[in-house]
């Protein structure tokens, strides 16, 4: 059995932690543990298409928190009628049945999230980076730094409290979250 390919090699290393590439690199980390904790793309709008697991119930949860627009929704291979169900902007369709239990057996065409970046969440932005910024690569980042909290996470990006609560407001409960989500 051969071993994967190095996620990165020393060449590309050197490349990420030099000038304006290091400070892309920290603000894509920013964003990605953002998505992440957040458990969906938050903004810009996008046509995605959601393939979920079937819930069985009467209500299907897609993986965000702001639905624009439903183009087609397809059940165990079968196109749904638009009077066959409702949706919320909230992430939800409704239908009078239930529907299928089947694992990736709904898929969603749609459109989904903020058209821009809401003011609280772009505030969250750049003072995770900022913070991200200020940490030099060669050592760890002390436990508290005036107002701020900071802490070891996947890829090096921790929330204070504050950051955090702002954070919870876009966060989607975590029974919605393992869902493929493909751009269309």
């Amino acid at each position: 059995m051969t071993a994967p390919a190095p996620l990165i090699d020393l060449e590309e290393y050197a490349e990420y932690v030099t000038g304006d590439a290091l400070k892309e690199t920290r603000l894509d980390g920013v964003i990605a543990a953002i998505r992440g904790y957040c458990g969906w793309h938050i903004a810009p709008a996008y046509d995605a298409t959601f393939v979920v697991d079937g819930p069985g119930g009467r209500v299907l949860s897609l993986p965000t928190l702001r639905l624009n627009s439903v183009v087609s929704v397809t059940e165990n291979g079968t196109e749904l009628d638009a009077d066959a169900f409702e949706w919320s902007h909230d992430g939800t369709l409704r239908r009078s049945c239930n529907w299928t239990e089947r694992y990736r057996g709904i898929v969603v065409v749609a459109n989904s999230g903020f058209d821009k970046i809401p003011a609280d969440l772009l505030a969250v932005v750049i003072d995770a980076f900022a913070q991200a910024k200020a940490i030099p690569l060669n050592e760890p980042p002390p436990e508290k730094m005036g107002p701020f909290e900071f802490g070891g996470s996947a890829g090096g990006v921790a929330f204070n409290a504050s950051q955090q609560i702002i954070l919870d407001r876009y966060r989607i409960p975590l029974f919605r979250a393992a869902t493929k989500v493909e751009t269309a």
